[in-house]
């Protein structure tokens, strides 16, 4: 269901139009009305709506002035616009930015209906484009890998019984748009017969097969007991496996199974490997070992109390998690406990999708103990320190999206979307619930805070006073006037007001010469 607010500064107008219309009948979710330009910018930074229909005249921000700061971060949003006759000359002004949907008042309710789903009808096509765009992305590719281990790894210590379909919509909140793989039809290929010392050249057959073929493919896999349990989200001509597999392990036996989304296809795997002691993830075309229950249970307490720990029970908990590091003998058990402890860590946020996913990969391309031991040492420092600064300030999530905005605060485009998508690899529905959670504040109220609090430190000295530089080194660069108005709405007065007050002030204290 798409998403969508009303800003307009006319009350009964936004609320004619909210109440008119039954919303979730064409698939849209209300999530907001505005009363100004100022609400709707803030509004859109939290929410991340899909379609924002906005009147053209408003306080704060002008319906135009908002679609010209929107489209300079977030070029995915539809807006419908709101006209009078007079006031033409504005919509062919907002028309270089893209829009495409008007309504001149007054309106009926069948034109706005009609309004709203041309509007969604764009919207879910740039969604799907952008989808598709990404899909060829070797980190979306990453992303994926990482899904499917860890509904592989959870499956496999899960009880018999439990909803594997219950799980992958917790991913999908986590992991939004990247788990729409998961609900296409696949194909489960069976390759029989196939001895584990052929099984890397096998491998290495099936990424070449994958590289020649001019639409992508996307395989993943187990392997347990001479038998290749092999999964892809496109038809793959089963000659064309069987000739891979053959120039290296004469002998094997395909079979080709079909389902029609992931659920089906991993209960029917996890059924069929859960009795077998040791099993192998394929991934990034490296078979990725998943056994030793008995540790897999004690490396899930010492997990799940750190989920709760003060910053010193974080320090003893990685403690207890390095000795089991030191006490290893094979390079097998050291990939399970990384694979696992990964997992643990990424589901708290002390790692994001991206650092648990590009980790795992490395690890399983990796053979040599020593290293092994050297990158699960880096992960661990890495994972403790953000626990440790978490554990008496804001979760590591909200750490990590404080830091970038403190980094990257001149950024005109800076969303909490682009934070979550670009730099976290996460749903921004997530994301702003998380935050919102941890800090108890909105993120547009934090990035506002931000934005005050390194103006008024560049204002306070001369040499950078000049209001238009301050925009530009707090993100407002484009919009001067937008600045002075949240500057004043928070400080109660306008930026050179204040300047001139604190220089004024410093003047009366400095010593007399």
């Amino acid at each position: 269901m798409l998403k969508m607010i009303i800003a307009d500064d006319e009350r009964v107008i936004r609320e004619t139009i909210s109440t008119l219309i039954d919303w979730e009948k064409i698939g849209i979710r209300l999530i907001g009305l505005c009363q100004d330009g100022i609400e709707a910018y803030n509004m859109i930074l939290d929410e991340s709506p899909d379609i924002v229909m906005t009147d053209i005249r408003m306080p704060g921000l002008s319906g135009l002035e908002l679609i010209r700061e929107i489209t300079g971060t977030d070029k995915q949003i539809q807006f419908i616009l709101l006209s009078g006759y007079e006031e033409f000359d504005y919509a062919r002004e907002a028309m270089k930015y893209g829009v495409r949907h008007y309504l001149l008042k007054p309106c009926s309710e069948e034109q706005i209906t009609e309004s709203v789903q041309e509007a969604s009808r764009d919207c879910l096509q740039a969604r799907q484009s952008r989808i598709q765009r990404e899909q060829s992305g070797a980190m979306v590719r990453t992303i994926q890998q990482d899904i499917l281990y860890h509904l592989l790894v959870e499956g496999l210590w899960a009880s018999p019984d439990s909803d594997i379909g219950k799980r992958m919509d917790t991913m999908a909140d986590f992991y939004g748009p990247y788990m729409d793989f998961c609900r296409r039809p696949c194909c489960l290929y069976y390759v029989y017969f196939l001895e584990e010392s052929r099984l890397p050249g096998s491998l290495d057959s099936l990424k070449e097969l994958e590289a020649r073929q001019s639409s992508p493919l996307f395989f993943y896999g187990v392997y347990v007991k001479n038998t290749l349990l092999l999964f892809c989200f496109s038809h793959v001509d089963s000659r064309l496996l069987d000739e891979a597999f053959s120039q290296v392990s004469s002998g094997i036996r395909l079979e080709e199974h079909l389902f029609p989304d992931l659920t089906r296809l991993l209960e029917e795997v996890l059924w069929r490997i859960r009795r077998y002691d040791t099993v192998y993830a394929i991934h990034g075309f490296r078979p990725l070992p998943v056994s030793n229950h008995t540790a897999m249970e004690h490396i899930q307490t010492v997990c799940q109390g750190l989920e709760t720990a003060n910053k010193a029970g974080v320090h003893r908990l990685f403690g207890e998690l390095r000795l089991m590091v030191s006490q290893a003998v094979q390079p097998e058990f050291l990939k399970t406990f990384a694979g696992s402890v990964c997992l643990h860590l990424s589901s708290m946020d002390a790692l994001s999708s991206v650092e648990a996913a590009e980790f795992i990969k490395t690890v399983s391309q990796t053979e040599d103990f020593t290293v092994l031991g050297g990158l699960i040492e880096q992960m661990l420092s890495k994972a403790e320190n953000a626990l440790s600064r978490s554990s008496h300030n804001y979760g590591a999530l909200a750490e990590k999206i404080m830091d970038y905005v403190n980094t990257h605060l001149s950024d005109q485009s800076l969303t909490l979307k682009k934070i979550s998508e670009e730099y976290l690899y996460m749903n921004v529905d997530y994301v702003s619930r998380q935050f919102r959670k941890s800090t108890g504040r909105k993120f547009s109220q934090y990035l506002t805070e931000q934005r005050v609090r390194r103006a008024k430190e560049l204002l306070s000295h001369e040499d950078t006073a000049k209001i238009q530089y301050v925009a530009e080194q707090v993100g407002c660069g484009n919009n001067p006037q937008y600045f002075s108005q949240i500057f004043k709405k928070t400080v109660g007065m306008t930026p050179g007001k204040w300047a001139s007050k604190i220089r004024s002030g410093a003047d009366r204290t400095s010593p007399q010469h």
